[in-house]
């Protein structure tokens, strides 16, 4: 390889390297939050509903029916079976902000996809925004409010002006790792919603289920 040859490689690798580096969040600025706006949009999760469901990951397709409920003491569960009945995965997600697993199948009982998972149905069901909301961005016309999570952010985003929820996002420091996305009128029981991941190949669907 000629000395220009190998001198463009270096260059190219080092501009791939700045661009994989760069993060998504650069350009926003702190903004004053807006704390009327705060609790008229602040996502406080789904009611109990019924949603078809669908999870796609990495080549892997899983569906059914996915149960969401508020129970008498305000905890939640997500139960997801199959249309035969059979229950794929069964998590309650308390008051005090803890965390059990009453039932999950042996392919999905991992660390790894639980945690994943966790977080995916915290992020629906608006537990990160439970705590105090202190930080808000604005950023490519939108206002991102932010709750710190250990090494990442959970964001919920509006217009401007405050008029709708745009969407839920988790991310680092440098990049969004997943959102979640609402679809209707009445967002305690949305008519469809998406889960989708940007550091692997995964996404969450649901749509209600009229009863």
């Amino acid at each position: 390889m000629h000395k220009w040859q190998m001198k463009y490689l270096h260059y190219s690798l080092a501009l791939l390297l700045l661009v994989g580096c760069a993060s998504e969040y650069k350009s926003r600025k702190p903004v004053t939050p807006d704390q009327a706006c705060i609790e008229k949009i602040r996502p406080t999760g789904v009611n109990t509903s019924w949603y078809t469901t669908y999870i796609d990951v990495i080549g892997r397709h899983i569906s059914g029916l996915l149960l969401i409920k508020q129970m008498p003491d305000s905890s939640r569960r997500v139960v997801f079976t199959n249309e035969a009945g059979v229950t794929f995965l069964d998590f309650q997600f308390n008051t005090d902000g803890s965390f059990q697993v009453k039932q999950v199948i042996k392919q999905l009982n991992k660390k790894a996809v639980i945690q994943t998972l966790r977080k995916d149905f915290e992020l629906m069901l608006g537990i990160p925004f439970r705590q105090s909301i202190t930080e808000a961005w604005l950023q490519d016309g939108e206002v991102y409010y932010g709750v710190p999570q250990k090494k990442e952010t959970a964001y919920f985003i509006t217009t401007p002006d405050c008029a709708s929820l745009r969407r839920m996002e988790l991310g680092s420091s440098r990049k969004k790792k997943v959102t979640v996305a609402l679809w209707g009128n009445d967002l305690s029981a949305p008519d469809s919603i998406q889960v989708k991941h940007y550091t692997f190949n995964m996404v969450i669907g649901l749509k209600k289920i009229e009863r």
